[in-house]
């Protein structure tokens, strides 16, 4: 009796419990279940992060090319017959429009100087006026690039770059500006004391800015139309 009843007690704790084998495939399907679910939760964190740069990035974009729509919205040309076409040892015109390249970094970048009613008073200078404006590519110490505004008021000084220029955008991959004439063609560089322009200025400045990083660049193209503006020489 007893012993028929040891075995009977034997049996039933043997049916009720759990091998080594099945705790073992118990723990590893649980790693597999956590492991898959805290890599989701990197996913969606890093698409965050990412999704949080390109915002940033926009903002960025958008603010600079707002301030550089500003500024040339304000545009100042001198016109005829004000004007006069310069000759030899002539001074040139200090509200000349000149568009060209300049290498930063072993790369070519986009340089633009005008004159324009869209002076920022800094430093608390009260003196306000047609002021001088440059956009251009410098490299910090730290070897990133950032898009800087010179900015002088008139009689304008001659054109040095500084570390004091305020940036418009940091992250700067890339600068282009595109100048679009009276027929409609579009050039990487302009003079507007220049015979190659016939001394005009051009109807309007396209602007492509590629910011970001070097992974996930991100480009934004403008066109800004000059509503003042020299026609050509006849």
């Amino acid at each position: 009796m007893n012993s028929a009843h040891r075995r009977s007690s034997t049996a039933s704790d043997s049916d009720s419990g759990f091998t080594l084998l099945e705790i073992l495939v118990a723990i590893f399907i649980f790693a597999l279940v956590i492991t898959m679910v805290f890599g989701s939760f990197r996913a969606v964190f890093s698409s965050a992060d990412a999704v949080g740069g390109d915002v940033a990035i926009f903002e960025t974009a958008r603010t600079c090319l707002g301030r550089m729509a500003t500024d040339l919205g304000a545009l100042v040309v001198s016109d005829y017959p004000r004007y006069i076409k310069p000759e030899f040892n002539h001074p040139q015109d200090p509200y000349r429009l000149v568009g060209d390249t300049t290498d930063v970094g072993g790369s070519s970048f986009g340089r633009l100087q005008f004159a324009s009613r869209a002076h920022l008073r800094l430093n608390r200078d009260p003196r306000q006026g047609v002021c001088r404006i440059v956009y251009y590519a410098h490299q910090r110490s730290d070897g990133s690039l950032v898009l800087r505004r010179a900015d002088d008021l008139y009689p304008f000084p001659d054109f040095e770059e500084s570390a004091d220029d305020p940036i418009l955008c940091d992250t700067l991959l890339a600068l282009e500006f595109g100048y679009i004439g009276n027929e409609e063609e579009m050039r990487d560089r302009w003079d507007s004391e220049s015979a190659d322009t016939d001394y005009a200025t051009p109807r309007s400045v396209e602007i492509r800015l590629t910011v970001g990083t070097p992974s996930r660049p991100k480009t934004f193209t403008t066109r800004v139309p000059l509503h003042v503006y020299r026609k050509a020489v006849e």
